[in-house]
């Protein structure tokens, strides 16, 4: 829909040292897009809406750039920009493999390594499964010996497929009867105060903030969310549920959470996009005790 827009890249990057060989990374890259259908699959247009295409023959080639030649600062700066263009180039959704590579040699012993994976693809469990992958092919293709990965169960159509069949009649009716219920009369914005009015186009700009929390107060969250049975995550929802909710000046609070959703133990190996969104709706109201609220939380 959004013709592979670069909002929907997951890039990543790897500082490696040693005598690493390139050729030994463009196989172990190569197996693993082999073995999973996702990285091979591209999205045409046909006479009844887009289809996938999964293909059988692929060329797969590591991008190499030379940066040996320069000084540490002006190696810096290059490898700055090429994280920065290889994150903003969008996929080609009808033609490209779902992922790219490149490396960036700093020395005969040091060096950069980007890829990247189109979301629809790929999620963030995905990239770990990649990674470990890529690890044990590297090493087993150097010494010359077979892959030690255990061949996949099944593929991600597999799972799309099931999910199709499953989907529909009661259990979809009844899936949407419990979130139609949940989310009714749903708060459309949020009252927080911001520092400017909201521009009336999106513009995707973003930030992170960064902060850190003491070793023995983390100890003490872990603490008070075993005692009462609940995950730290629970806890720390409970307390920027409140947060939000004193800030905004309100009691009904909406916080949207990823969640992996690999929902069978067959779902665990496969790199595809299975991440799901879910809707945490809290009722702040009352103003009840901390601990009585975690419990409402869990």
């Amino acid at each position: 829909m959004d013709e592979g827009s670069s909002h929907y890249n997951t890039p990543g990057a790897m500082k490696v040292n040693g005598d690493f060989r390139v050729d030994i990374a463009q196989l172990a890259f190569t197996q693993i897009i082999q073995r999973h259908e996702p990285l091979r699959t591209v999205f045409v247009n046909g006479d009844t809406g887009p289809s996938q295409v999964i293909r059988e023959n692929f060329q797969f080639t590591i991008n190499e750039t030379d940066l040996r030649t320069l000084n540490r600062d002006a190696q810096q700066q290059a490898i700055e920009v090429a994280i920065t263009q290889d994150a903003q180039q969008a996929f080609d959704l009808s033609n490209d493999l779902m992922l790219r590579v490149s490396y960036l040699s700093i020395s005969d012993d040091e060096g950069v390594m980007l890829f990247n994976m189109h979301h629809i693809a790929s999620d963030g469990w995905s990239i770990g499964v990649m990674v470990a992958e890529f690890v044990k092919l590297y090493r087993s293709n150097l010494e010359g010996q077979p892959s030690p990965l255990t061949p996949l169960a099944i593929q991600y159509v597999d799972y799309a497929y099931w999910q199709r069949n499953w989907l529909h009649g009661k259990v979809l009716n009844r899936q949407l009867n419990y979130w139609k219920k949940q989310l009714s009369n749903l708060p459309q914005v949020h009252s927080l105060p911001l520092d400017f009015e909201r521009p009336t186009y999106q513009t995707f700009n973003g930030a992170k903030h960064g902060f850190k929390l003491d070793i023995s107060i983390l100890k003490q969250l872990k603490s008070i969310a075993l005692e009462n049975h609940a995950t730290l995550f629970m806890l720390v929802h409970a307390a920027f549920s409140l947060l939000l909710s004193r800030y905004s000046n309100n009691t009904d609070i909406v916080i949207g959470t990823p969640v992996a959703n690999r929902i069978k133990k067959e779902l665990e190996p496969l790199i595809g996009f299975f991440v799901n969104t879910l809707v945490l709706r809290t009722d702040c109201s009352g103003n009840p005790g901390f601990l009585s609220f975690l419990e409402k939380i869990k």
